[in-house]
């Protein structure tokens, strides 16, 4: 039979991990509350995407009045292009992936600087050969003059030589776009970076939570 002093060690004993889970179980019900009462990261308003109307890879048209009411993410890509085309849609396929299993609503569309080549029918093979889930994702084409001034006068992204007399190779931003659902552009990133995908989706759990605090 244990004596008095072993008894009361193992009482102690039984105590001190009875505290400690109930220590832990109160921490993280604590974060857990911090975590909602967070005060959310206002992102800058870096200007107003103005409106616009393209033809998606099925042939639809998309309008800036369709994006509004949603968040969505934008570059500029062109199917033919060997440098960093094919890197901007695989870390664009990356970030799908993420935000559909995260099941935010978020859209994402890839605009196509070489209209005269991408056609609906090129855009779609594109599409499909980066396993792109076009119900989240457009790929657009359309007037080189409306292409032009959305990527220069509305998103202030570089572009050169996107008409059809050139034959030098096509100069663009490898820049993503963030845009709330008002059609307000909130962020910028450098779409071939390793953090990209991360910095997107942190600024879009911000973007969200925003939208909940103002409802």
């Amino acid at each position: 039979m244990p004596d008095t002093k072993t008894t009361q060690r193992i009482l102690w004993t039984v105590l001190a991990v009875a505290l400690l889970g109930l220590g832990i179980y109160a921490l993280n019900d604590w974060l857990r509350g911090q975590e909602l009462k967070k005060p959310t990261r206002t992102l800058g308003a870096l200007g107003i995407v103005p409106d616009f109307t393209l033809t998606k890879q099925d042939k639809t048209p998309l309008s800036l009045k369709d994006l509004k009411g949603k968040i969505w993410v934008a570059d500029m890509i062109f199917t033919h292009c060997e440098g960093t085309c094919p890197m901007l849609t695989s870390a664009m396929a990356n970030l799908q992936q993420s935000l559909v299993k995260k099941n935010t609503g978020v859209q994402l569309v890839s605009i196509s600087v070489d209209p005269n080549n991408d056609t609906p029918e090129v855009l779609a093979d594109y599409a499909k050969h980066f396993g792109a889930d076009t119900r989240t994702w457009s790929f657009l084409t359309g007037p080189v003059s409306t292409i032009y001034t959305l990527a220069k006068d509305g998103f202030k992204l570089t572009l050169d030589s996107a008409n059809a007399e050139t034959k030098e190779p096509i100069v663009h931003s490898e820049r993503f776009v963030l845009v709330d659902k008002q059609g307000v552009i909130r962020g910028y990133y450098d779409g071939t970076a390793d953090d990209a995908q991360t910095k997107v989706l942190t600024d879009i759990g911000d973007l969200m939570r925003e939208e909940k605090e103002n409802l």
